[in-house]
């Protein structure tokens, strides 16, 4: 399996998950318009890239001939228990909003708030950390593979993010309904698989 691929499947299951943020950025697209759904998409890949790069420059400084199979494996854990949390937890649905569509707001604020929704939750930075330790495990910290895994990653999260918003109106129709408990332990199952799938490549 390529790297690029690979992140790519990684990006698309983190954004599709239905956590706080995927919540957040349906609901600022929704009420306050396309325009800062996609500051609200910025924001947040902003802080994505933030925490990639202390994790990616804090191993690299830290253990720079390391052996990364335990940050590896840390990675797989981590998406065990978020695939637990997401199977286990039914997520509330959005709340019914009178405001309009075309409601102005400042899009610099806006970015900010998805830049620290994001950056605030605790576990967003040890998930950078353990993903980092399995790229750097699989192909070496600085190989070009690790640049197209991660570029994967980006990619398709930030680009998945941004057809999220065009979405919003007919994602509300989905969300209203019973299928975000399924979607939401469908999701559970595959970050689940992922991790499992990162414990074993790390071997």
């Amino acid at each position: 399996m390529s790297a690029f691929f690979l992140g790519t499947i990684l990006g698309l299951t983190i954004t599709i998950s239905l956590g706080p943020g995927f919540m957040a950025l349906f609901q600022t697209s929704l009420v306050r318009g396309l325009t800062a759904g996609f500051a609200f998409a910025t924001g947040m890949l902003l802080s994505d890239i933030t925490l990639f790069s202390i994790s990616y420059f804090g191993l690299s400084e830290l253990i720079p001939k390391g052996d990364y199979k335990v940050m590896g494996i840390f990675a797989g854990v981590i998406l065990i228990v978020m695939g637990g949390i997401s199977f286990f937890k039914s997520p509330a649905l959005l709340p019914d909003t009178k405001e309009s569509p075309g409601l102005q707001s400042n899009l610099m604020i806006i970015l900010v708030k998805g830049f620290f929704l994001n950056i605030a939750n605790p576990f967003s930075l040890i998930f950078w950390i353990g993903i980092v330790g399995f790229a750097a495990r699989n192909w070496g910290l600085h190989s070009q593979n690790v640049f197209l895994f991660f570029a994967g990653v980006f990619i398709t999260a930030f680009s998945t993010d941004l057809l999220k918003c065009y979405l919003s109106g007919l994602l509300r129709k989905v969300l209203a309904s019973n299928a975000i408990h399924w979607i939401n332990k469908v999701m559970g199952i595959v970050f689940i698989g992922i991790g499992i799938f990162f414990i074993y490549k790390v071997q």
